[in-house]
């Protein structure tokens, strides 16, 4: 019931937007559908990933500050990737708990790091070397960027998204390799004949 209503919000919503007399907000409608009409998600699995990572996040936000700041969600396919750092054990498994709690979450991928200590320049780098990937895997032809979600974590890649081919992943996880600053890259990437 509660997800209906969601839908119908987002509905709702997306009617707004494309009818209000406001052209920067009609423009940027406009690009949202031809982004998501790129991906290799339909619109509907779009909708249901952003759905479960909103309701995630906002538990989130009403458990504990800690989480979060400091866990980043990535969903593709109602798999969900948990990234970031947190202060110790029990918050990594109320994270997980939390996640799995979600109405059509299929997986929870937990690469959360434990650690004490928050270092700023150590987030300025994780930002950089994400923004490089993207920016790279923008840039290749060959690979569709809009089926990829990036997070980095103290040096290491994450990856999680939809590929064409076998081809297509690695080619992904070389870019992630080759940037300069990456300590690893871990990949949960699926081929996309795999999901029928």
């Amino acid at each position: 019931m509660i997800k209906k209503k969601l839908y119908l919000i987002i509905i709702f919503l997306c009617f707004s937007y494309l009818f209000s007399a406001c052209a920067q907000v009609l423009t940027g409608t406009a690009a949202k559908v031809i982004t998501v009409a790129k991906e290799d998600r339909t619109i509907g699995e779009f909708v249901d990933d952003t759905l479960i990572k909103t309701v995630i996040k906002n538990t989130y936000f009403d458990q504990s500050g800690n989480l979060f700041f400091n866990v980043d969600v990535e969903v593709s396919q109602g798999r969900v990737l948990l990234t970031g750092t947190v202060e110790n054990i029990d918050l990594k498994i109320e994270a997980t708990r939390i996640a799995w709690g979600v109405e059509d979450v299929k997986t929870v991928i937990n690469e959360l790091q434990i650690s004490n200590s928050d270092n700023i320049f150590n987030f300025a780098d994780d930002l950089v070397i994400s923004t490089k990937v993207s920016g790279r895997l923008i840039l290749e032809e060959e690979v569709n960027s809009l089926n990829y979600n990036i997070e980095t974590v103290n040096k290491v890649v994450y990856i999680i998204g939809i590929a064409k081919s076998e081809d297509e992943q690695k080619k992904v996880i070389d870019i992630a390799s080759d940037v300069y600053g990456v300590e690893g890259v871990i990949d949960y990437i699926i081929i996309k004949a795999q999901l029928n």
